[in-house]
Order: structure tokens, then C-alpha cells, then sequence
């Protein structure tokens, strides 16, 4: 039997700000494009079997038409007797039994849901069985994750076990729920293959001959997120597992050292001579010192005039002392960066700094999207960094 396995689609994703903006609207679709993609390629004849390891939307709330139009992509794969077994992730996890969009589409007949139950005593963990394979699936577990990975481990019988869980492999990590190795180790040898998911970057575990997987989510939910994106195809029979790269909007990222001699005027000569593909998302670093003043609305919108659907301007700032002005030219994140990296305060933090300002704004999304929980969760998070390693 052949497995396709994706994780973290964010259908109904926008970006803040307008909804009715050109930039809005181009990237609303891009991520019903993506698993468009992938169930184009699940209908081909090449799988045989649909998981969904968390994070099939955004959110907890959708519009209309994202419900929809998620229903007519499962819906050709039932068409097809692909079935779908879904787990829920942290974008998508309702903290209110029965209220969950993915328990809908349970009852709709469009997928099977998994999930973990406590009766107050100890944890089930309900299974699918298909192809001679049973799937359980753990759903997204939070700062729970490991505790469930252990009582998992220790009832499951056999080697003919496929998991789903929204977690992937770290350790002293800024980001919650992932799992650490030791936990996962537990269950090497009971599993044929664990669909992972929650970071956005094909990852692997153990090296080696790894069984835990991570795929990547298939679009930019960050348009500054790196590594590799797709989905994978495990085959029971042989152990292969296959990766594919998701079909995704292009990005195309630049970088420019400004120094003593070379003036903002050359950077403006720099932005001029760039290659930039019509519809793509631009990304441009530029290196400058600390008390350089530049404009990056400016730039932007220039990088925009010659065809990108949307650019996007970081600073670097030098080891120098940034003045008034410069202040006054960084945007909101390149402040929040600045004070946690290169402020006498904070300096201390080290390595620390870039992953508490990416805190700092999954505290802000999670506050704007009413994630309370997921709030909860990042903020403790932030706080043991603020505190640092204990042992």
C-alpha cells in the first residue's frame, strides 16, 4: 500500500491586513493551489491511502467558501475511494468538544478524524485499520506530547503501525508542542512510519534510517520560513519513502552588504538591476550599519513596480550604536530585533535573540487570531527563554 502523507496546508490562510488587497487575494488562493497539487497527484493512480497529519486550515474559524472548497478537493478524492484520515493541529484544534470543522467533515463523510480520548483515568487511542496497516492518530498534543508518545508506545503490538501526530523532533526548541528524541526513539521499533508535521521544513528522524517524518507545509505560511516543502509517499511494502516538492508561488531572495562604499544611492542601483520573475514574492536582506538610514516603503514598493505580487525589505544592522533616525526607518520586527540582539541589556541573550522575536510574533498572530490556548502556550515558552536552561 502506498501512503501519501502532507501536513500543514493553512487552507483559508491571509495574510493581515486588507482582504480585498491584490496581494491578499493572490495568497488566499496559492494555498487551495498547493493541496490542489497534491490531490492532483493522489488522483494520478500513485497512492492509495490520504493522511493529513494537522493544520488542513488556518484556523479554527473559516468563511464559507474555505469550507467549500475544501469539500470539493476531498471530495474528489472519495470519489475516487481515496480515503482521508485526518488529525488535528494547532491552527485547527477547537478546544470545545463537537465544535471542531475537521469533526464536520468526519460527519460529512469526507474524512476520518483520530484522536486520543481521556475518561479521566487514562488515555485510548482509537484506530483505523486498512491494508493490512493500523493508523492512530494523536491529533496535536501541546506540552502533552511526549507523555502521550510514551503511553502510545507502550500499548502498541506489533510493527504494523502508522501514527499521526502535529509534532516534530526538538529539544529546548522556542516553539511548543514538539517532542523530544527520546520520546520518539520509543517508537522505532513499533512503527512502520510516523507522520509527523507542525514546523514547515521537511525534516527526518533519526538520521540514518529515520521512521519519523515531517513534510513540510506545501506553501510559505511565513514568506521568510526556509527549507524544503512537499509531501511525502511511503510504501508499505518496500519502507520507501518518497519526497515530493509541493507546487508552490515563487520566491526569489536577495541579499546587499551596505557599507562605507556603497552609498544607499548604489543600493537604489542595486534594487534596479535585479532579475525580479512577474508575481513572485521578494525577499531582500541588506546588511548596513547601525546608524545608516534607509527607507525600505520605498524600496519596496519599487521591487513591487517591477513585478513582484509582494517584496519584503529585513535590515540588518551592524554591531553599531543605531540613532534616532534610524529607529524611525525600521519597521516594528526590525526594532523588536534590534533591542533583543544588539541592546547592552539584552545582549547577553546571544543566539537567543532572533528566536524570542519570533516569539514575540507568534504571540501577536495567536492575540489576533483569538488563539487563547496556543497564546498560553507560546507565552510560557518565551518566558523559560527569557530564563534560560535550568540544568
Amino acid at each position: 500500500m502506498r501512503i501519501l502523507h502532507c501536513s500543514d496546508i493553512h487552507l483559508g490562510r491571509r495574510p493581515i491586513g486588507s482582504p480585498g488587497s491584490p496581494y491578499s487575494v493572490a495568497r488566499y488562493e496559492d494555498y487551495f493551489k498547493a493541496f490542489e497539487n497534491i490531490v492532483d497527484y493522489a488522483l494520478s493512480g500513485a497512492v492509495d491511502l490520504f493522511l493529513v497529519s494537522g493544520d488542513l486550515f488556518d484556523r479554527k474559524d473559516i468563511n464559507p467558501d474555505t469550507l467549500a472548497r475544501t469539500q470539493q478537493m476531498l471530495g474528489r478524492l472519495k470519489e475516487a475511494s481515496i480515503d482521508v484520515i485526518a488529525i488535528e493541529g494547532n491552527h485547527d484544534k477547537c478546544f470545545n468538544a463537537g465544535e471542531s470543522w475537521l469533526l464536520f467533515l468526519e460527519k460529512t463523510g469526507y474524512l476520518k478524524l483520530l484522536a486520543p480520548f481521556h475518561d479521566g483515568r487514562r488515555y485510548s487511542f482509537p484506530c483505523v485499520e486498512t491494508g493490512g496497516v493500523r493508523l492512530f492518530g494523536l491529533g496535536y498534543p501541546g506540552f502533552l506530547v511526549d507523555e502521550l508518545l510514551s503511553e502510545l508506545a507502550e500499548r502498541l503490538e506489533g510493527r504494523n503501525n502508522v501514527v499521526l501526530v502535529h509534532s516534530a523532533p526538538g529539544k529546548n526548541d522556542f516553539i511548543p508542542g514538539l517532542a523530544t528524541p527520546e520520546k520518539i526513539e520509543a517508537l522505532g521499533e513499533k512503527t512502520l512510519y510516523v507522520a509527523g508535521g507542525h514546523l514547515h521544513a521537511r525534516a527526518s528522524f533519526p538520521a540514518g534510517e529515520p521512521f519519523f517524518h515531517v513534510p513540510g507545509s506545501p506553501e510559505y505560511w511565513d514568506v521568510w520560513e526556509s527549507g524544503e516543502k512537499g509531501f511525502n509517499v511511503f510504501d508499505t511494502l518496500t519502507g520507501e519513502v518518497e519526497f515530493h516538492a509541493s507546487s508552490r508561488r515563487e520566491r526569489q531572495e536577495f541579499a546587499c552588504d551596505v557599507d562605507e562604499e556603497l552609498t544607499v544611492d548604489r543600493l537604489n542601483g542595486f534594487v534596479e538591476g535585479l532579475d525580479i520573475h512577474a508575481g513572485s514574492l521578494v525577499l531582500l536582506t541588506v546588511s548596513v550599519p547601525g546608524d545608516c538610514v534607509l527607507y525600505p516603503e520605498k524600496i519596496e514598493r519599487r521591487l513591487e513596480e517591477m513585478g513582484a505580487l509582494k517584496s519584503f525589505l529585513r535590515v540588518k544592522r551592524r554591531d553599531v550604536p543605531v540613532s534616532l533616525e534610524g529607529f524611525r526607518s525600521m519597521g516594528a520586527r526590525e526594532i523588536e530585533r534590534e533591542v533583543l540582539t544588539n541592546s547592552r541589556e539584552w545582549r547577553e541573550l546571544g543566539a537567543k535573540g532572533d528566536s524570542l522575536v519570533r516569539l514575540i510574533d507568534s504571540l501577536k498572530q495567536s492575540q489576533q487570531e483569538g488563539r487563547y490556548e496556543q497564546f498560553k502556550e507560546t507565552l510560557d515558552i518565551f518566558l523559560e527563554g527569557l530564563a534560560g536552561e535550568s540544568s
